[in-house]
């Protein structure tokens, strides 16, 4: 084990987040590191309220490529970069791991890492492969650094892989059947964005529930799509209750999976609270699962309708293929398993 025994993590922590970094803190302490959270999210409310509005009339008057508030103490990063480097100040870790998330200036990393004697400063790319250029732009600010997605770098990056894909059983687990109603017919969990906008709107007839930021706003005038906005978001306990409850786990990447590589998280999240997991297809689900036993995939529109529709109507096929999910789901990489490979390469 490493002798570097102070961890801090940044990301996003709220009972409102995503939250893979409490799974990667979960775990880190259950191998006997001390650990500290940075929440990244955190924003200026003097950027929300004045720089932002002030950005866009600057934007507005033509001016596009200049950033008059840039150097401001007040922006979200001046205030992120402030508030983390008072966290490492008073917690003084061995190691600062960077998931990203939010960033941080090369200047700035390399300030820390002296001044407060880090021992190692890693990030981690979380995100979506279309930001892989600022991944790029970014990476040799780290120590080591890591990529949830097999393409868009090579080896001279020094970027190594590291999926962030991993079985949770404390958050995301099956309930028992007394505690499960089944009263939901197809969910969907996930912010807006205009891939996912476009293959909803194609789902016209099926009983759809929808969760996610945007969702709301960007279709108050599409009536179909509206009605089945049930929230902005749902997560932890209300979520796993969700997944159990439903009949379709429908997931629909935020990235095309067929163009690019990289699964998103709510693949595992799905399965293991024992649900039927209907995903976009991708390649590297083979290294999971098996498709059509395990889970099942679609590929286009009409493969999406073909086999909501099916497995709506044969109920005994969907818990067949849930079970078969959830079995395999338990031999499966956890994020203990994923922070013991981070550390390792590491140490």
């Amino acid at each position: 084990m490493s002798s570097h025994r102070k961890i801090l993590i940044s990301y996003f922590f709220g009972d409102a987040s995503i939250p893979l970094g409490e799974s990667c803190a979960r775990a880190l302490q259950s191998m006997g590191y001390e650990v500290a959270y940075f929440d990244s999210g955190v924003e200026s409310r003097l950027d929300n309220m004045v720089l932002k509005w002030a950005n866009k009339l600057v934007r507005g008057v033509g001016l596009k490529h200049l950033d008059p508030f840039r150097e401001s103490s007040w922006t979200h990063h001046a205030l992120r970069q402030r508030l983390l480097q008072e966290t490492i100040a008073s917690f003084r870790p061995d190691i600062l791991l960077v998931l990203r998330g939010h960033g941080f200036s090369a200047e700035f990393l390399a300030d820390m890492k002296q001044r407060y004697a880090i021992a190692e400063v890693v990030g981690w790319w979380v995100k979506g492969p279309k930001w892989i250029d600022l991944m790029l732009s970014e990476a040799g600010s780290y120590d080591r650094y890591f990529c949830i997605h097999r393409e868009g770098y090579s080896a001279e990056s020094g970027i190594e892989l590291l999926p962030a894909v991993a079985v949770d059983d404390v958050i995301y687990r099956k309930l028992a059947a007394s505690e499960v109603s089944g009263s939901n017919g197809v969910v969907f969990v996930g912010s807006w964005n205009e891939r996912r906008q476009g293959i909803i709107e194609n789902l016209k007839g099926f009983p759809l529930s929808i969760y996610g930021p945007k969702w709301h706003r960007k279709n108050l005038f599409n009536p179909d799509i509206k009605k089945a906005v049930r929230g902005d978001g749902i997560w932890g306990e209300k979520l796993c209750r969700l997944y159990n409850d439903c009949r379709i786990a429908l997931n629909i990447s935020s990235w095309d999976p067929s163009q690019q590589s990289g699964l998103n998280l709510r693949v595992l999240d799905i399965v293991a609270c024992g649900a039927f997991l209907l995903t976009d297809h991708s390649d590297e689900l083979a290294e999971y699962f098996t498709v059509g036993t395990d889970i099942e995939t679609y590929r286009d529109i009409g493969e999406l309708r073909d086999k909501l529709g099916y497995y709506l109507n044969n109920r005994e096929a969907c818990e067949r293929i849930a079970q078969n999910g959830y079995s395999r789901l338990q031999r499966l990489a956890t994020y203990r398993d994923r922070m013991r490979a981070l550390i390792e390469r590491i140490a």
